[in-house]
């Protein structure tokens, strides 16, 4: 007969005690306003809560127990989860909150399909519940990278399909390779050596990044007083030593050269390929850079425990996504 482990894993000291909506309900305050509750329009501290009890509809639908805050200085009413990622859901906040430390502790990220069969939901929902949790990965604040920065850019997807013979005997090489790589997307990304990761799908699917492009992205994102840029020889990268240090490994007869080298940011590269191909399958390219920025969110905060980690999640929860599921559907920007 198997004994209970005598160390409790982070994810059940996290839920225990937290299995009520009550209690979930009251940690998200918590963290939100850790001082007292703040109206959420203008700020006033003057604020109180109201209780409605839980009840029963006639068509016999449960209405669980709301509290809703009235600020007294702009007479408005609110409820905690207004301007957060949570707001408008039916989900309960126990799945929400077990389902973000799920996103933060595995390292490859899960699916929406997985969360769809531990927790009940319908794939939609399952998958637009995803979609928000990554929207509040976003950096809300991001600094200028200093120091080493290491940049690259990767191709996403483009992966023939059928049988190479029937490829062979239809199309020539080059019609081939075009093919593949009108299909493939451009993500381009700046690590801080030993500290930060900066990534960004740049295209759609079959456009392609220019010099400018790059460049710019560059300026805007490194301190160029304080920095010193290592890339390949691609020539997105030629004139940049006019702006900043610029060390060139080319990747023809060289991969590292003393301190030149982009091996971390192709490492960066090798774990986000390996979670989408293993775990996503699929992604399409309006959505793509939603996943690119959950990789780096787990990257960047990879010194800290993943108790530590779901909680710098919660504190950047701010900002509601209403985009949607569907034919239509459109990427965030």
């Amino acid at each position: 007969m198997h004994a209970e482990p005598i160390t409790k894993g982070d994810l059940v000291k996290l839920t225990k005690g937290l299995m009520t909506e009550a209690e979930a309900r009251e940690k998200l305050e918590h963290i939100r306003w850790p001082e007292g509750v703040r109206c959420v329009f203008c700020n006033s501290d003057q604020v109180g809560r109201t209780v409605s009890k839980a009840s029963v509809r006639k068509d016999g639908r449960s209405i669980p127990e709301r509290h809703l805050f009235n600020c007294r200085t702009c007479k408005k009413q609110f409820s905690v989860t207004k301007g957060l990622i949570f707001e408008d859901s039916k989900i309960p906040l126990t799945t929400w909150i077990n389902v973000m430390y799920r996103m933060c502790s595995s390292k490859r990220g899960i699916s929406a399909y997985q969360i769809m069969r531990e927790y009940g939901l319908k794939y939609e929902a399952a998958w637009f519940m995803l979609h928000r949790i990554r929207w509040g990965m976003n950096d809300k604040s991001p600094t200028p990278l200093m120091g080493v920065v290491e940049a690259d850019e990767t191709y996403v997807g483009g992966k023939p399909r059928g049988h190479i013979e029937e490829r062979r005997a239809t199309m020539t090489q080059s019609e081939r390779i075009k093919v593949a790589s009108d299909k493939k997307v451009q993500v381009f990304g700046m690590l801080e050596r030993g500290g930060r990761v900066r990534a960004q799908a740049l295209t759609q699917k079959g456009e392609r990044i220019t010099k400018r492009d790059v460049q710019a992205t560059l300026a805007a994102n490194i301190d160029t007083k304080n920095a010193k840029l290592m890339t390949d020889e691609y020539s997105y990268y030629v004139g940049m030593d006019a702006r900043l240090p610029h060390g060139v490994i080319r990747h023809k007869s060289e991969y590292v050269r003393g301190a030149v080298h982009t091996q971390g940011i192709e490492s960066f590269w090798s774990i986000l390929k390996r979670g989408l191909i293993g775990t996503y399958y699929h992604v399409d390219a309006a959505y793509l850079g939603q996943y690119v920025q959950e990789f780096a969110f787990r990257h960047n905060t990879r010194h800290i425990s993943d108790a530590e980690r779901f909680t710098t999640l919660m504190s950047q929860v701010s900002g509601r996504v209403d985009w949607y599921l569907g034919r239509n559907a459109k990427g965030v920007s």
